[in-house]
Parts: structure tokens; C-alpha cells; sequence
């Protein structure tokens, strides 16, 4: 790369042209990015969903997932299949092969589904649809004691007023009940007139409909013809004829049954602010500008809320422009810090102007990155600007290397243009090879398995185009304005001069240092350097050890504070409603007495420190969250003072209370399947047992426990003495008990089932169905117990199956440091899962949650670092001509990860999946520093020194640059180190592996390397002498 070095220096205005070119295009591609909290990504599934009304899950199991899953299993692309059944609904999601085309998958999937003849006739149509990311914006929640019908119109008015707004794309309004008419008659009603629920079921469909009858031809044109009788409301149903009496007289529906235009019974409950409440799920369109559209948004809530009837609140939250903009503050203020402190470091060494030089070609990089990020399709979001604080460490090295050694040059005479490209061709070879080195460490992540590391493939292309441009600007940019750089003169002013004669100082200071300390005690080590060797070896040893040992904690995901705490309550199934309203009760009044304290409290300088508080309950679960307004809150000390403030709730099967940004879930969780239900009862029971006896293990619980009672029907044999089936009882049952579906009408932009069947309080008791009727096919109508009887059975509110079995899934927590997860995770498959195996055959145990995730992430990661390391060996061992000097610029790796193991000891971090990338980008720049010495080692070989010599000159003479890379690197980093936001709590694992990282392996390079360099060659030597001849290294 010579030429081109060569013709940019003696053509500075190309040079200049390109700069301000990448400049320009920075400004211009900056506002061209999409800009969004989390990037979008493909999630590869094809969601099958299947409403079946009133079926319990082992019917909706048996009648709709089997048969889905029976009908897609054996589809090309398949890679598993997830089924849930739950009441009333059974969804099947396909998840496909990594790379396979979806649109493909999708169409054979609705092939498949819809060639099923054979799903029940009470089942709805299946819906097949590809699961697509979308960018949830913020929730925007209306809340007012109104009553549920007009909070539900207003809501649904709004919704299509926001849907609307520039740049929102999609609106869902997060409705607690559908709207439903209910037709109820009692049992004495049909007894008395003589009918059934068909009888009226039917009536309503021979009343109630519009139909088009053709048309008229004549003369004048076409009429058409109409019939027009729809029922909308209630009023309209109780004028429908029912029937004809003896006298002539019509009985109208509106007679004999009470007729509810109301809501679907289900039991459901939100409240916002101790109000009722519905929420409104912001989506943004598929290049979005989470600024600008929140900012449309608010602007929205706060004209409408002028207008909303009195008591009534519009309220935005969960707003993800509001980490976005705090991300971009602390890249900013962090970022521009972190250069502040390079500047004041590189000027305490180099001239300032060279110093200027290397600090702007930061941000030409970093401008012809943004330039360039349109074209590929990376949005500005959190993950692309944490690469680019990621990058921010290593592309200021590179031109540190170069100015240093153009630097080195002037300083010893060679002026101008000639000092210029003497110094960066004496570097060049090192800076490409370290750049493409480090691009080829970021290479495995774009291979990596799961959502998330398909979610970070921003990191590797902003990392790699970054680097690209900082080879650009440090070899055909930086030598030009170097080039051009004055021999220094006396400033006219005391301040300057003063500052230029401790430059100077520091200078000399630094080059004393290096031929008067560092070389003699270089030296001593080459003297002992198997000892030496020995001893970075065993301080590796002792780093993995302080690891294995759990001196340091671990986990995949860090545990950062957010600002919401969440209390989340499974309640046990088939419990009361009321239960579950009285736990809510207790849980939002303790949430309350909370926010009264620390409002109240001076701590947070009269600022609301507690904002809105959320509630969801239904018959199973209940979520209320709590929001903080003040940076200085706590959240993990606001969840244990709400958890005190609640106290004791009663019977219930779960209770988490989540205040971390990324809602980890528990860190143990099993997935059993089997064909068996009965084996996987058997194994979850035993698989509690084993997990209780490891030490810290807690809260053992699974996804069947507690199952709540069903009420199966049976016929006795009188029934068939009658001609009654079983078809005539379940029907007749199921209309009674969930109704009889009379039709749908058309309303207020949704379907509105008309349901005839008991009032509800003939449909609170097994007494009211001990006193059901069953009419004979003869018209005879006979007590239910004359004909059929009925038994207990345990059931469950939902059932999960993988891969077509029956699973289970069986959770714990973990007490931090009694206990490691994954130890404990591997100690059950090897002990105890063969034999259960060999007493069940077909059972499978596998990892679910952040375990799976971790599981498949190391495992892809170790595989391909792997390989990446291969090729940079490959790609070094070629130029090199040796193969061993690649494996001496390798061995910086591993103490990298050394200095991010004690460096997290220092700082007290958990080291998570984020270290793991700084070790990454910490590679490139120990890697960096090594190659720079050996090329400098072999630079003087080439010319005639002998191994010492060239050993002890070469250290001497790359001292200054290998400490500035490193120093930089470090000093650079500390802002990030130091921040206290949440914003930053991601960011501070990586950037404490890559800051300790590379101070700590730069003694490696100025040390280690030049010992394992030395052993190589008198390895070397040896092998190459008769066996009887001695060692002597020679100098010349």
C-alpha cells in the first residue's frame, strides 16, 4: 500500500477532499438512518391460531394443535414446533432453519393447515400469519371511572384518531372485553313454554338478517330488492317474535328472556392510577424515527386531553424514545470525554498538532461510518451505538501507531514528506494486518444463534466499516496533514511555552524510560525468560481459577435496575375471581402507601419520584407495575419496600417482583416432554425433589401444579333406552353453560356474538346442572341424572407442547453465590436423567430460558472464535513466513481475557455476554500491540541484529507507542467506567474487559512476548543442531 501512501502525500488536496468528503457524508447519512430503541430483526416463525369457543384445553390440545402439528411437522425448514392450548384457543408456532426463505414456509404452512377437513364445527378458521418484529413505541393509557362501555368507545375513538398521526403505523387498543349479547333464559322459562335453546337460537336467525333478493329489471333500470330485518341492540332482540300463542298473539323474545348487551364474561380487570383503564400500543412504521414519531405522539395526548370528558386521563409512558435519547447522551458525554482525556495524554507526549490530528481522525471515521450505515440497512439504535462506543478505543490506535512513527521520523531529522512516508511505511504492515485482525475477530457474530445475537449483527458491520475507514484516514488522510507539520517553534506566550517545555519533559521522561528502565529489565527477563513465562502462565492460571472458583460472579445477561419494579402473582388455577381482585387490592394499596413515601420523601429534592401505577388481574395472574420519575430511586430498594409494604397474600403459586431492565426470569428452567402425561407427572415431581436439595435453590415450581377440577360427562345406559347421544347431551350442556351462538352481528368495527343460554346465577353451581333437563329426541324432557352422571377429573388452564409431546416446564431461583446454575443444570442430566430416560423411554429434558440461550450462544461462540483465530493465524503465518510469530501475536488473547477477569474482580461487575464482546474488541488491540513489536523485531533482524539486540531495540523502540495505544485505550474509557446512569450499566462489563484488558496485556507485549520470542528461537536452534552441541545465542 506504498503507492497509494505516497501519492496522497504528495497530493494533500485529495487527501483534504476525502476527508471533508466522508465528513459531508456523515452530515448528510445521519439524518437518513432510521432511528429506533431496538433494531429490527427476522424472527423465522409462522404463528398458526385457532379459536375453538367454550373447549377446554385438552380438547383444544386433542382437536386442533395435534392435527396442526401433524399436518407441518414433516415441511421442509422445520426446525420445532411450540403449541399451547388454553381455553377457548390453540396456537401452534413453526419456527424455521436459519436462512430459510419464510415466504415459502408461510404458504406451505397454510396449505397444510387449510387442507384439515377435520377440525370441530364450533372451531373458528384458522389464522396463518409470519411473525414480523415490530417497534413498539410507547403505551398510551385512558383511564377514567366512566363505565366500561364508554371507556371502550372513547378508547376505540381515539385509537383510529392516533392511527392517524405521521408515522404511526399500527394502534392496538388493549380492550379487557369484547362486546356480547347475551339472550338468557331460565330453565323454568323453557320448561314452561316448551322450549329449547335451539328453538330460540333459531328464531333470532329467522328474525334477525339482512339479505340481498336481486333485482327488478324493468324499463327505468335496475331496483334493487332488500330485505332488511338486522337486530343491533338490545331493544331490537326483544321485539323478535319467539312464538305464535293459541289466541293468535306473538310472544316476543324480549318476554321471556332478559337480554344483556353487555361485554363477553370474562374475568379480567385493568386499572391505571387506581382507575379503570385501557391501554393504547403504539407501532411504528418499518423505517421508523422514534424522536420524532414520540414527539408527534405527546404532541397528540396533549391536544386531545383537552377535550376528554372530566376525571378522564390520556397519559404517554413507556415512551423507548426515552432510553434512546438517554443512550445517545451517554455515547456523547462519554464519547467526548473519553477524547478529551486521549487529547490531554497524547499531548503530554507528542506534539499537539499531531495530537489534533489523531483525535479528528476519530471522528472522520466515525462520520464516514454514519455515512455508510444507511446502505446497509443497520439503524441508529442502542446496539449500534454501543458498537460505536465499543470501536471507540480501537480506531484511535491505529493512528496513534502512525502519527507516533511519523512522529519518531521528524524527530531524528527526516522533514516533510519523507519523514512522513518513511514513518508510515514503517508501520503499515502491522496497522493492516491489526485492522483486518480485529474485523475477523467481530466476523463469528454474525453467526451467532438466538434473537439476541441476531438483534446485535449491527455490532460486527459498524465495527468492521469503522475500521476500514480508520485504516483509510490513518494511512492516505493523517500522513498528508503530517506531512505538512512544522518543526516546532517558541511560542510568543509564557502559558504555551510553559506547556511545550512539560511536553518536552514527558517526551524525554517517556524515551529515558524506556532505554534506561524498561530495556535493562527487558533484558533481565530474556535472561530468565522460561521463568518469566512461567510466571504470566501461572497469573493466567490463577485468573481462571478466581473465575471457576465463582469469586466472580457470571451470568449471560447483567443485572441492570430499570425504571419500572413489576410485581407479577400467578394465582392458583381455578381459583375465585374475587380471590384474585382481593390479592390486587392488597398489591396496589401497598404500591400506594409506597408512592405517598417516597414522594413525600426530601431525598429526591421535591421531584415525584413515583409516577403512574399499572394494574392487570384475570383469573390466573395479576401484573401491577410501578413507575419511577427520579434518576436517584432505587429500584431494587423500592421493590423490597413494596414487597414489605404488601405483606402476606394468600394461596398463590408464584410471586416475582422484577425491577431489572431486562426481565431475566428465573435462572433455572427445565422443559420436560414426553408421550405420557403420566411420565411427565412422575419426573416433574421427582425433577422438584432433586432441585430443593441443591444448596441456595428455591421457589421450585412447575407449569402443572396445582390443577384445577373438571367435571366430565358420562351416559348411563337409560339414556339410550331414550335415543340421547352423546352429541345431544355435550350439545345441550354446552348451550346451557356457554350458550348456543345465535349469530354475529357487525358493530362498532367488531363482531358481536349473540349467545343464548342460563342467566348466570343458573351457572354458578354443579347444583344448576344437576337441575339441567335434557330434552329426548321425541320432545320429552328428562332430569340429567336420569341419563348421565358426572366425574371429577383434574384439568389446567394451559397445555404446552414441543416438538408434538406433552411438556412441562419446572422453574426455580437461585440464592447469588450459594449455588452456580448451569452446575447444577449439568449435574441433573448427568445423574439423574439416564435413569429416568430408561424408566420412560421417550422423555427429553431440555434448557429454556436464559440457560438455553447462554447454552447455544457459548457454544457458537467458542466454535467460531476458533475459527476466526485459524484464519488470522493463516492470514499472519503467510507474510510472516513463520509459524510461530503468528502464535506470539495470538498469546495476547488470552491474558486479554485475564486483565477482563480481574478487572471485574476490581470493580465488583458480573461478567455477562457483554464482557464477552469486549474481550472481543480488547483482542484487536493487544493483537494490535503485538504486531507492531514483531514487525519492528523482524525490521531489525532483516538489517543484520542479532536476537538480544534486536529483542531489546525493538521494545525500546515501540515502548512509547504500544504504552500511548494502551494508555489511551484506557484513560478513554474511564468516563463510561465511572457513569452511574442505567444506560450505562450494559455498557460498563464490555468496556471494563476491554480497558483492563488491554493494560493488563501490554505487559504481555512489552514482556511475555519478547521471552516466547527468544524461547523460539533457541527452541529452534536446538532442533536444528546435532543433539551433543550446546545452546549459545549469538548476537550477530
Amino acid at each position: 500500500m506504498g503507492g497509494p501512501v505516497r501519492w496522497f502525500i504528495h497530493n494533500p488536496i485529495a487527501a483534504n477532499l476525502l476527508m471533508v468528503f466522508l465528513v459531508i457524508g456523515g452530515l448528510f447519512g445521519l439524518p437518513a438512518l432510521d432511528k429506533q430503541f431496538f433494531p429490527e430483526f427476522e424472527i423465522n416463525k409462522v404463528r398458526v391460531s385457532l379459536a375453538y369457543p367454550g373447549a377446554g384445553p385438552r380438547e383444544v390440545e386433542e382437536q386442533i394443535c395435534q392435527r396442526i402439528e401433524e399436518a407441518v411437522h414433516d415441511l421442509t425448514g422445520v426446525k420445532e414446533i411450540r403449541s399451547k392450548a388454553r381455553e377457548g384457543m390453540g396456537e401452534v408456532v413453526v419456527e424455521a432453519e436459519p436462512g430459510y426463505d419464510m415466504q415459502r414456509l408461510t404458504a406451505e404452512v397454510k396449505t397444510r393447515v387449510d387442507a384439515i377437513n377435520t377440525f370441530p364445527v364450533d372451531a373458528e378458521r384458522p389464522v396463518v400469519t409470519e411473525m414480523a418484529f415490530r417497534h413498539h413505541m410507547a403505551i398510551v393509557t385512558l383511564a377514567g371511572d366512566i363505565g366500561e362501555r364508554n371507556l371502550k368507545q372513547l378508547g376505540e375513538r381515539l385509537r383510529d384518531d392516533l392511527s392517524a398521526q405521521p408515522d404511526v403505523s399500527v394502534v392496538e387498543l388493549d380492550t379487557p372485553r369484547p362486546y356480547e349479547l347475551a339472550v338468557e333464559i331460565s330453565e323454568v322459562t323453557l320448561r314452561r313454554y316448551g322450549l329449547t335453546f335451539d328453538d330460540v337460537a333459531n328464531a333470532i336467525r329467522a328474525a334477525s338478517l339482512n339479505l340481498p333478493a336481486g333485482a327488478i329489471k324493468d324499463e327505468g333500470g335496475d331496483i334493487r330488492l332488500q330485505t332488511r330485518g338486522q337486530a343491533y341492540t338490545g331493544s331490537d332482540f326483544a321485539r323478535i317474535p319467539l312464538m305464535t300463542r293459541r289466541d293468535g298473539t306473538q310472544m316476543l323474545l324480549g318476554e321471556v328472556a332478559t337480554i344483556v348487551d353487555g361485554f363477553q364474561d370474562v374475568d379480567v380487570r385493568n386499572r391505571f392510577n387506581d382507575k379503570p383503564s385501557l391501554n393504547m400500543h403504539v407501532f411504528v412504521t418499518s423505517h421508523p424515527n422514534t424522536l420524532a414519531t414520540s414527539e408527534r405522539v405527546k404532541a397528540w395526548v396533549e391536544s386531545t386531553r383537552a377535550g376528554l370528558p372530566e376525571g378522564v386521563e390520556l397519559v404517554m409512558w413507556r415512551d423507548s424514545s426515552d432510553p434512546f435519547k438517554a443512550r445517545v447522551d451517554t455515547l456523547l458525554k462519554n464519547g467526548l470525554g473519553g477524547l478529551v482525556l486521549v487529547f490531554a495524554v497524547l499531548v503530554l507526549f507528542l506534539r499537539p498538532l499531531l495530537a489534533m490530528w489523531v483525535c479528528v481522525g476519530i471522528g472522520v471515521a466515525f462520520m464516514g461510518t454514519l455515512f455508510l450505515l444507511q446502505y446497509t440497512g443497520v439503524s441508529l439504535n442502542m446496539i449500534s451505538l454501543f458498537a460505536f462506543l465499543l470501536i471507540l478505543g480501537i480506531v484511535v490506535d491505529d493512528a496513534i501507531i502512525v502519527g507516533e512513527a511519523i512522529h519518531s521520523r521528524q524527530s531524528v531529522g527526516e522533514a516533510g514528506a519523507n519523514g512522513a512516508l518513511s514513518g508510515a511505511q514503517s508501520v503499515i504492515k502491522p496497522v493492516m494486518f491489526a485492522v483486518i485482525s480485529t474485523m475477523i475477530f467481530f466476523v463469528p457474530m454474525f453467526f451467532m444463534p438466538g434473537d439476541m445475537a441476531r438483534a446485535a449483527m449491527a455490532i460486527p458491520v459498524v465495527v468492521i466499516i469503522a475500521l476500514a475507514l480508520s485504516l483509510v484516514e490513518c494511512l492516505l488522510i493523517l500522513p498528508p496533514h503530517l506531512a505538512h507539520m512544522r518543526p516546532p517553534r517558541p511560542s510568543r506566550f509564557a502559558l504555551l511555552r510553559f506547556l511545550e517545555s512539560l511536553r518536552l519533559r514527558c517526551a524525554d521522561g517517556m524515551t529515558r524510560f524506556a532505554s534506561e528502565r524498561y530495556r535493562p529489565f527487558l533484558e533481565r527477563c530474556l535472561r530468565h525468560n522460561v521463568l518469566v513465562s512461567a510466571l504470566f502462565l501461572c497469573l493466567l492460571l490463577v485468573s481462571l481459577a478466581i473465575y471457576a472458583g465463582g469469586w466472580i460472579r457470571a451470568g449471560f445477561f447483567p443485572s441492570v435496575n430499570s425504571d419500572y419494579v413489576e410485581a407479577e402473582v400467578e394465582l392458583p388455577e381455578g381459583g375465585a375471581f374475587a380471590d384474585s381482585l382481593a390479592a390486587l387490592r392488597q398489591i396496589e394499596s401497598a404500591a400506594l402507601r409506597v408512592k405517598t413515601r417516597y414522594n413525600a420523601d426530601p431525598a429526591y429534592g421535591g421531584q415525584q419520584a413515583i409516577g403512574h401505577i399499572d394494574s392487570r388481574a384475570n383469573e390466573s395472574s395479576l401484573k401491577v407495575v410501578m413507575e419511577t420519575q427520579s434518576e436517584g430511586v432505587d429500584t431494587a430498594a423500592l421493590a423490597r419496600d413494596w414487597r414489605d409494604a404488601i405483606g402476606e397474600l394468600g394461596p398463590v403459586e408464584d410471586f416475582n417482583m422484577d425491577y431489572t431492565i431486562n426481565e431475566r426470569g428465573k435462572p433455572i428452567r427445565l422443559v420436560l416432554a414426553a408421550p405420557e402425561v403420566a411420565a411427565l407427572n412422575a419426573v416433574s415431581e421427582e425433577l422438584r425433589q432433586v432441585l430443593e436439595s441443591y444448596p441456595g435453590v428455591f421457589n421450585v415450581n412447575d407449569s402443572l401444579q396445582a390443577p384445577r377440577q373438571e367435571i366430565v360427562l358420562d351416559l348411563k345406559p337409560a339414556a339410550e333406552n331414550l335415543g340421547i347421544t352423546l352429541a345431544d347431551l355435550a350439545r345441550q350442556v354446552r348451550e346451557a353453560f356457554y350458550g348456543a351462538e345465535a349469530q354475529r352481528i357487525p358493530r362498532t368495527k367488531e363482531d358481536v356474538r349473540v349467545m343464548v343460554r342460563y342467566p348466570e346465577e343458573e351457572r354458578l353451581s354443579v347444583a344448576n346442572l344437576q337441575e339441567l333437563r335434557v330434552r329426548t329426541p321425541a320432545g320429552a324432557q328428562v332430569p340429567f341424572a336420569t341419563v348421565a352422571e358426572m366425574r371429577f377429573e383434574p384439568g389446567y388452564m394451559t397445555i404446552e407442547r414441543l416438538d408434538r409431546k406433552r411438556t412441562l416446564e419446572v422453574s426455580a431461583d437461585v440464592t447469588e453465590g450459594a449455588s452456580d446454575p448451569r452446575a447444577v443444570v449439568d449435574d441433573i442430566v448427568a445423574r439423574y436423567l439416564p435413569q429416568w430416560q430408561q424408566r420412560y423411554p421417550g422423555l427429553t429434558l431440555a434448557l429454556d430460558g436464559e440457560l438455553e440461550e447462554e447454552g447455544a450462544f457459548m457454544g457458537a461462540m467458542l466454535k467460531y472464535t476458533a475459527l476466526a483465530m485459524l484464519a488470522i493465524y493463516a492470514l499472519m503465518a503467510i507474510p510472516f513466513r513463520s509459524y510461530f510469530q503468528p502464535i506470539l501475536v495470538l498469546t495476547a488473547v488470552p491474558f486479554g481475557v485475564m486483565g477482563a477477569i480481574f478487572g471485574h474482580l476490581i470493580l465488583n461487575w458480573q461478567i455477562s455476554m457483554f464482557s464477552l464482546l469486549g474481550v472481543i474488541a480488547c483482542a484487536g488491540v493487544v493483537v494490535n500491540d503485538n504486531l507492531v513489536l514483531i514487525d519492528r523485531i523482524n525490521q531489525l533482524r532483516a538489517a543484520g541484529h542479532g536476537v538480544l539486540e534486536a529483542l531489546g531495540q525493538a521494545g525500546q523502540d515501540r515502548f512509547r507507542p504500544i504504552i500511548l495505544t494502551s494508555l489511551t485505550t484506557f484513560i478513554g474509557l474511564v468516563p463510561i467506567m465511572s457513569e452511574t446512569s442505567v444506560q450505562a450499566q450494559f455498557l460498563i462489563p464490555m468496556v471494563t474487559s476491554l480497558a483492563f484488558g488491554v493494560l493488563f496485556a501490554t505487559g504481555i507485549t512489552l514482556l511475555l512476548v519478547p521471552c516466547l520470542y527468544l524461547m523460539g528461537e533457541q527452541v529452534a536452534r536446538r532442533l536444528s543442531r546435532p543433539r551433543n552441541a550446546g545452546l549459545v545465542v549469538e548476537e550477530s
